[in-house]
């Protein structure tokens, strides 16, 4: 229970961790730089350090997680490959459907497939997954005029 504990903890507070460890490392380096004369000013860029450097590390710290520990499955992957390098446009709705096999769903007059795109698990977040569709779309000739990925709410 106390992994867990600290688990949960960790994940939740890591980037103000990193940022309170970041603000304490340039406080140590530049404490000596800092004029002696005046306490209270010691004290303001002290505080200026803190918070600047807890803010900027919240900022970026969650994205930052979320994207390291963001896991594709092999469904997704393969069909992110196929939407960035656009190998299906101008293949007719015959040689899309042998390529990627009966679409989940068609709407608009069979103007635009709808096929499961796979997952991402974002491990590092309690396991969430999230669920994602492939668009393909089609000209008034039955070509394929675009593609999409995206995200199914609801999964």
């Amino acid at each position: 229970m106390l992994i867990i504990d600290i688990w949960i903890f960790g994940t939740l507070f890591l980037p103000y961790i990193i940022g309170a460890i970041l603000s304490a490392i340039i406080i140590w380096v530049i404490r000596k730089k800092i004029v002696k004369k005046d306490k209270e000013f010691k004290i303001l860029i002290y505080a200026i350090i803190i918070i600047f450097c807890v803010l900027v590390s919240r900022n970026l710290g969650y994205s930052v997680m979320g994207y390291l520990s963001e896991k594709p499955d092999k469904v997704y992957t393969k069909m992110k490959e196929i939407n960035d390098s656009e190998r299906l446009i101008g293949l007719s709705k015959d040689e899309v459907v042998t390529l990627l096999g009966e679409p989940l769903d068609s709407f608009s007059n069979n103007n635009r497939y709808v096929y499961d795109a796979g997952t991402t698990t974002n491990y590092f977040f309690f396991g969430e997954r999230d669920f994602y569709d492939l668009f393909v779309m089609f000209d008034e000739n039955d070509k394929v005029e675009s593609t999409k990925i995206d995200f199914r709410p609801g999964g």
